[in-house]
């Protein structure tokens, strides 16, 4: 009986240390001490970013928060924009629009290409966590936290001819930014979605009757040309919106395995 009750404590003892072993948040990028730390219930931003040691002159606006819980509901956005895309491309098919088609399914490679991320829009700078509450939040086991390095470029991706990484340019608005990278024939020309990099997304107006002014990319934003479509009754109403909020899932810096 001894024995079996040793045996049961060191197998709990083992259990214990494995979940321990396994329940951590990791820090990654422009920090003195990047890398795993230890993670225990009730554990909040700064109580890892204190230990790691963010650059201070670090790329704060792109920095990233993984969050593990929300990886479900991402992944069921990313499904939801496979099927729309689907859907686009079987109508064009149908309607003999063979452009659309291409394109549609050239965006259905890269979703399919893009990992679920979990990503959260935060303050991630490591003073302003510390001295307001509001944005010290719990963090979740398995969280990643990512401060990438200052891009110099802005990339523009969506209904184009081919993805296009331009030099970023001070207050240059989006609109600017196409004239360097060709729009598809399948694009919609009023609409475009500039996604800061803190994963931000904002709708701008470019065309005469909706124009709007918005704040210009930043270094490291995407501009995402929506796809204009041409079915009857839209069976795809809310695709470029979620489009454009999968991209902001995605963070400047990749994630290390």
């Amino acid at each position: 009986m001894i024995a079996r009750s040793s045996w049961l404590l060191c197998c709990s003892l083992l259990m214990t240390f494995a979940v321990n072993a396994d329940s951590l948040v990791t820090v990654q990028g422009d920090a003195a001490k990047p890398g795993r730390y230890s993670f225990q219930e009730g554990t909040r931003l700064h109580d890892v970013l204190l230990p790691a040691q963010v650059n201070p002159k670090a790329y704060l606006l792109g920095a990233a928060w993984l969050h593990t819980p929300l990886r479900n509901a991402q992944e069921r956005l990313k499904l939801g924009v496979l099927f729309d895309l689907a859907t686009v491309k079987s109508n064009a098919l149908q309607d003999d629009e063979i452009e659309l088609a291409a394109l549609a399914e050239r965006l259905i490679a890269q979703v399919q290409a893009m990992p679920v991320t979990g990503r959260r829009v935060a303050q991630l700078d490591p003073v302003r966590v510390e001295l307001n509450r509001g944005d010290n939040p719990y963090l979740s086991n398995g969280d990643v936290l990512l401060y990438p390095p200052r891009p110099n470029t802005v990339k523009v991706v969506g209904a184009v001819t081919g993805e296009c990484d331009l030099a970023y340019e001070p207050l240059q608005p989006a609109i600017s930014y196409l004239k360097n990278c060709p729009r598809d024939l399948g694009a919609d020309k009023d609409v475009l979605f500039v996604i800061q990099p803190d994963g931000r997304v904002f709708q701008e107006g470019i065309a005469l009757w909706n124009e709007t002014k918005s704040v210009p990319p930043a270094p490291g934003a995407r501009i995402f040309v929506p796809v204009h479509s041409t079915a009857k009754g839209d069976p795809t109403p809310d695709l470029n919106t979620e489009l454009a909020a999968f991209i902001a899932t995605q963070p400047l810096l990749e994630v290390k395995p």
